[in-house]
């Protein structure tokens, strides 16, 4: 009885043992478990820092880059504006003077046509810039400037330039006359419209303000067409037409022309009837 209880007793401390034995080893391998999961957390901890320091990088180089093109763009704008402004300022300071450009263009040359006439008057054509040329004899003529004036409603029997119509035109042009030579030349300083075998020659007093006026701008008092040595004149011409001799003119069937005829004796012995043609072009 004895040797069974003790071997009873034995056998239970032997499992107990066992027991023991056992529950220690599965903690040694729980704390083994743990202790690479802790390895293993604080390894995924540093990459995962190594890769949050990464982001937090590439965020504050898209930030300041994102902060660049905000000033790119902001800079582009101004310019723009600027740009714009400074175009819309070109634009109107070019219609500004093209607009006075015109304007001065049109301005109609000094004349006495509507207290002449007592008709309506305007500028239908002007024509600049033409550079008509002519000499004959050492005497030059420039005609660069011509303005047609309309003329309308004029009262019956008012003038019998229109050969008695209430409608016509006036041709006027401006004229730079230079005696080249050292010697005293006269010459009428005329030019005309020709139509076919109709020719009406300029005349230097009608519709011609004093001030415009070649006769008083003349080194000699006694005689108009006397030009000195080396005399130079400006002045305005005037040649009044038909609406049929303007429409011809439109046509360009009808001529402006310049005449010669210098002399150097007021009796214009030996003067050339020398004539230079051109088309206005209107």
């Amino acid at each position: 009885m004895k040797k069974a209880l003790l071997l009873m007793v034995s056998s239970s401390i032997i499992l107990a043992a066992c027991g023991n034995d056992d529950e220690q080893k599965n903690l040694e391998q729980e704390i083994k478990s743990l202790e690479q999961s802790s390895k293993d957390y604080q390894k995924n901890k540093k990459s995962l820092e190594k890769e949050n320091k990464k982001l937090k990088d590439s965020i504050k180089d898209k930030e300041d880059e994102l902060e660049k093109l905000k000033d790119e763009v902001k800079a582009n704008q101004s310019d723009t504006e600027e740009s714009k402004s400074s175009k819309e300022d070109s634009k109107d300071k070019k219609e500004t003077s093209s607009t006075e450009k015109e304007q001065s263009a049109k301005k109609p040359f000094p004349n006495t046509i509507r207290t002449s006439t007592n008709g309506e008057v305007e500028v239908v054509d002007d024509i600049d810039g033409k550079h008509f040329q002519f000499e004959d004899s050492g005497m030059k003529v420039s005609i660069d400037h011509l303005q047609i004036f309309q003329v309308n409603n004029m009262p019956e029997g008012q003038v019998l330039l229109f050969n008695g119509a209430k409608d016509g035109y006036v041709v006027m042009y401006e004229v730079v006359t230079e005696n080249t030579t050292n010697d005293k030349l006269f010459y009428d300083n005329t030019a005309s419209i020709q139509h076919g075998e109709q020719t009406q020659r300029s005349d230097y007093a009608s519709f011609i303000p004093d001030s415009h006026n070649e006769k008083y701008m003349k080194k000699s008092k006694e005689n108009t067409d006397e030009y000195q040595p080396g005399e130079k004149t400006k002045s305005l011409k005037s040649i009044p037409i038909s609406k049929k001799v303007y429409q011809a003119i439109k046509d360009n069937s009808a001529t402006f022309n310049i005449h010669g005829g210098v002399s150097k004796t007021s009796t214009y012995d030996d003067a050339s009837d020398k004539v230079k043609s051109f088309k206005l072009n209107i």
